[in-house]
């Protein structure tokens, strides 16, 4: 079990076969390539709360990553086409119902991407792509313990 959503996010990327050998960070992206990171998002977390105090919340997140970059046609195709396919494999998994393993009390019911990846900054030696995700999840009513 772990202990947290963004541990889970990190283990279930690990398993994705798209992913080149590099580092793979939570909120830092280094400046050589291959490099990859989830940065957590800014938004409410909570989407539907429901009289038991259970609740159906998000988690918006940004996979990034540090790649090598020119202005060369095919370089800038090969790039993209990560994106497109890991933006696929991200709906694929989804769909099929394996997601993110999830702290305890917590469900993942799916992952979305927000925004398809996409490029953020570049210099003549490497590009920072990122993609925006969400993951929707259940998260049961904390229950008080009495002193």
């Amino acid at each position: 079990m772990v202990q947290s959503i963004i541990e889970g996010l990190g283990n279930y990327f690990l398993e994705c076969p798209l992913l080149k050998d590099g580092v793979f960070r939570v909120d830092a992206l280094g400046s050589e390539p291959v490099e990859y990171s989830i940065e957590t998002g800014l938004t409410s977390p909570v989407l539907r709360r429901y009289v038991d105090g259970s609740s159906v919340r998000q988690y918006q997140f940004n996979f990034n990553s540090r790649e090598a970059y020119s202005m060369d046609r095919i370089m800038a195709i090969q790039n993209e086409s990560f994106y497109e396919e890991f933006c696929s494999w991200v709906e694929t998994q989804s769909a099929s119902g394996h997601l993110p393993e999830m702290p305890e009390g917590c469900e993942a019911q799916e992952l979305e991407v927000l925004a398809p990846g996409f490029l953020l900054d570049a210099s003549m030696e490497n590009a920072h792509y990122q993609v925006q995700l969400r993951l929707q999840y259940y998260k049961e009513a904390q229950t008080g313990k009495e002193v």
